[in-house]
């Protein structure tokens, strides 16, 4: 498939594009700093912009199969930053539309897991990360309402660690005692979502 990935030099983003390659899907990454993907110049098409630009995500994601984002802000998050995915979303969700582009799959948080009791994600994050879950919800509310063919994954604490292989994935919820997962099993599970044509219009939690 023809895909963009937004986000594509952090953690996630970065294992996104590298597993992508590894499965011969074709590649576009859309970033504010190419530079941090030089080692990757030949493998995909690299574009710079402004993730926040409808215009210019629209201008990106013409012609692809699909969108998927690990795009988001660095903890702790700066003042400028305390809206970002809200405005991030603002610009992708009808950029998208106008490109004719329908499917994606966008990295959430999994404080937004009111049920979850085994760790209590929710009470957590309202306690230590109140304004996280404020972004993250209105960002998720502009794609929940769009005619696009979202999904949503909320994966917990992510780590460096080596890929397992062996994530769990939970429509609606998060996985009993889901405490962190690696970011390379989360971009693994974007990707075989995608292939596999799962989860349209669905809320995922996956964790190790």
């Amino acid at each position: 498939m023809k895909i963009v990935v937004l986000g594509a030099t952090g953690g996630t983003g970065l294992e996104i594009v590298r597993q992508a390659i590894d499965r011969g899907h074709s590649v576009t990454a859309f970033v504010r700093s190419p530079d941090r993907l030089a080692s990757l110049r030949d493998q995909i098409q690299i574009r710079q912009g402004n993730l926040l630009n409808r215009s210019e995500l629209e201008q990106v994601i013409r012609g692809h199969d699909a969108v998927l984002s690990a795009f988001g802000p660095r903890i702790p998050i700066a003042k400028a930053e305390k809206h970002l995915l809200q405005e991030f979303a603002a610009a992708l969700a009808p950029a998208m539309s106008s490109a004719g582009v329908k499917r994606v799959l966008l990295e959430s948080v999994a404080f937004l897991f009111k049920d979850a009791v085994i760790p209590p994600v929710y009470f957590l994050g309202k306690l230590l990360f109140p304004a996280v879950i404020a972004d993250a919800t209105a960002m998720e509310e502009i794609f929940r309402h769009s005619d696009l063919e979202w999904t949503l994954i909320r994966p917990p604490e992510l780590t460096n660690s080596r890929p397992t292989g062996k994530y769990r994935v939970r429509e609606d919820h998060l996985p009993r005692f889901g405490f962190s997962i690696p970011r390379a099993d989360v971009a693994h599970c974007f990707l075989s979502i995608l292939e596999r044509g799962e989860f349209m219009r669905k809320i995922v939690g996956v964790a190790a």
